[in-house]
């Protein structure tokens, strides 16, 4: 149609009536003139052709004038009722009107759940903000305005980090550093906030922020409590264990069945001990993030070797293979007390849950952008519901199964926390009868070159 776009922008009108009308009358005109240049004797024969223009012009003008009114009513949103049509157009015009009063209805439902949806928002009392692609402020809820001590609307467009200086914030906000983001809060330091980062479809993210000061010093009380009774009991089970000792290479041992109550006694009182020295453990690493001052080049490799040996009685017990892909080069930047407590745990859970003549997989190496220490058994495997649930304290997936085998409960929690300590995470995979792999992940800039000691397999 010619024209029809950039007459359908304007107003429908008398200019826009005779406009409509313009070609198909123009388009019928020329043809007389191209028959008098032709031949002015012959124009009369050519009459029925230029009745047939004619009909064609006033048909294609006709059609064209009720597009642009149609298009007029479409477009003008104070009009409801489209206007009078004929023929075809009729019909248009009605679908037209049923199509616009659909989409109204579902406009007016919409605005109705954006009012609701903004109103739950901003009685919240978690700060929620909505960022764009750049990090700047686009929505915030008073809650937010009243925590983050903001000014709005005047605050509009600026970016989140302008108020809050805390370390790795701009990477949790840009979505490349850790899931949660603990701060204080810029209004009153004593409050803690925690914020959650989600991405939003179209490159933006929505962020909220929650108030777990009460949350944090309820667990810092549980903390305190489990390590101050930990410290507590560490003397006396050192005293009893001596005592049983010396009991046992007494003369009162000579009596099978006093004897075997004593070694009954030791043995609870080594568990009790593993016990507390294990919930030190965690309460240590609980407590802070590794002091890089304690910090030092660890040759994993070499310590992944003597674990074995340290552990090589029970290996030979089950007769069971121990396969090592491990990178000699590849050194580690920790605490040796956090990394021997991460190898000695999954290897202890490797050999404990794997039946006899089975293999073990070990491997230590470099992955583009992380570390990675990974140990794989062939046991029995870990049902899918238990997954999210294994590094937790004291959680047992089998509890008869884990009494018969020994054990704390605490070996995957402590090593949980021993690799967040260094902004890694641990990944269980499993399926169930044909094995459990730990995954150890490590960010790259903790890796040192080293020479080994030892010869690698």
């Amino acid at each position: 149609m010619f024209g029809l776009s950039s007459c359908a922008l304007l107003p429908f009108s008398g200019v826009k009536y005779l406009r409509a009308w313009f070609y198909p009358v123009a388009l019928w005109a020329l043809i007389p003139i191209f028959l008098v240049a032709d031949d002015l004797r012959r124009a009369w024969s050519f009459l029925p052709l230029m009745i047939i223009a004619l009909l064609l012009a006033l048909w294609v003008g006709w059609h064209r004038q009720q597009s642009q009114s149609f298009s007029a009513w479409f477009r003008n949103p104070d009009t409801l009722l489209p206007p009078l049509a004929g023929g075809m157009w009729e019909e248009t015009f009605a679908e037209g009107y049923h199509w616009r009063r659909d989409q109204e209805a579902q406009h007016r439902l919409l605005s109705a759940q954006i009012v609701q949806l903004r109103d739950a928002l901003q009685a919240m009392p978690d700060v929620v903000v909505l960022m764009d692609a750049r990090g700047q402020l686009l929505w915030v809820n008073p809650s937010g305005i009243r925590l983050l001590q903001l000014q709005w609307p005047e605050d509009a467009g600026k970016p989140l980090a302008f108020w809050l200086r805390t370390p790795n914030l701009r990477a949790f906000l840009a979505g490349e550093g850790p899931p949660s983001l603990q701060l204080p809060a810029p209004a009153d330091a004593q409050q803690i906030l925690e914020g959650m980062r989600y991405p939003l479809a179209d490159a933006g993210a929505l962020v909220i922020f929650r108030d777990v000061t009460r949350i944090r010093q309820l667990e810092q009380v549980r903390q305190d409590f489990v390590a101050n009774v930990s410290h507590e009991l560490r003397s006396p089970l050192t005293v009893v264990r001596g005592f049983l000792e010396n009991m046992l290479d007494s003369s009162i041992a000579a009596d099978d069945e006093v004897s075997s109550q004593l070694r009954l006694m030791e043995q609870q009182t080594l568990r009790m001990q593993s016990l507390v020295e294990d919930l030190l453990s965690l309460a240590r690493m609980e407590a802070a993030e590794a002091n890089p001052e304690h910090c030092e080049t660890l040759r994993i490799a070499d310590m992944i070797h003597n674990m074995l040996d340290t552990l090589a009685p029970a290996i030979a017990q089950k007769r069971l293979q121990i396969n090592t892909a491990l990178d000699g080069d590849l050194g580690f930047f920790a605490e040796t007390i956090d990394l021997t407590s991460i190898i000695r745990n999954l290897l202890e859970n490797a050999i404990k849950y794997t039946p006899a003549n089975r293999t073990v997989n070990v491997r230590w190496e470099r992955r583009p952008g992380e570390l990675l220490f990974v140990v794989q058994d062939t046991g029995d495997g870990i049902a899918v519901e238990h997954l999210q649930r294994i590094t937790e304290r004291f959680y047992r997936v089998d509890k008869g199964r884990s009494r018969r085998i020994g054990g704390t409960g605490l070996g995957l929690a402590i090593v949980r926390h021993a690799v967040e300590r260094y902004q890694g995470h641990l990944e269980v995979a499993s399926e169930v009868g044909k094995g459990t792999t730990f995954t150890a992940h490590f960010p790259l800039h903790l890796a040192r070159s080293v020479v080994p000691d030892s010869a690698v397999s």
